[in-house]
């Protein structure tokens, strides 16, 4: 029964942290690469965002861990916990993997590239207008644009896999902390 009722909350946690994380980054990705906005206000909105959804997912990271912890029958140690945070982040890496292949599938990779492209112009003229003209400062900007240009689209398991990678190392770092802080020996 205990075994039944950890899955189920690493599922429930994993799916809800996902789904929220997943949100997130739809949103940034919008802003940064589907709207108008000027590149100076859409930095301001991603870094509030950047930071809103960073103390969101430590948030429910101990939050969930605690709930687990409270539920739990057995004493959960540091490893358990962990292994727990590190389940749910695992998922919602995944959830967040797969909802960022579908969403710029839907949007048009192309419409992605054109984005990025355009930003990253943006970025080149700020440089020129602000007077920093020098070609070593200039030459890069072209450079990516090419790379960006000529990318392919990557695929469902290629995000996926850098997404399950990021959410696992971006859960596990403050787990690390975490889980020395809820965990129930006795």
């Amino acid at each position: 029964m205990e075994l039944r009722n950890y899955w189920n909350d690493v599922l429930r946690s994993g799916a809800l942290l996902g789904l929220v994380m997943l949100c997130s980054h739809i949103l940034e990705q919008y802003v940064l690469v589907y709207s108008d906005i000027s590149i100076l206000s859409s930095s301001l909105i991603l870094g509030l965002e950047g930071l809103a959804s960073c103390i969101l997912f430590i948030y429910l990271l101990v939050r969930y861990a605690r709930r687990r912890v409270a539920e739990s029958e057995i004493p959960m140690g540091y490893g358990s916990v962990l292994s727990y945070i590190l389940l749910i982040s695992m998922l919602a890496g995944i959830i967040v993997g797969v909802g960022n292949t579908v969403f710029t599938s839907a949007m048009g990779y192309d419409l992605y590239v054109e984005g990025l492209v355009e930003r990253i112009n943006e970025i080149k003229s700020a440089y020129i207008n602000a007077g920093i003209s020098s070609e070593e400062f200039i030459k890069p900007f072209d450079g990516m644009i090419e790379k960006v240009r000529y990318s392919t689209q990557p695929t469902m398991f290629q995000r996926l896999f850098s997404s399950l990678y990021n959410y696992m190392l971006f859960g596990g770092l403050p787990g690390l902390l975490i889980a020395g802080v809820v965990k129930r020996d006795n």
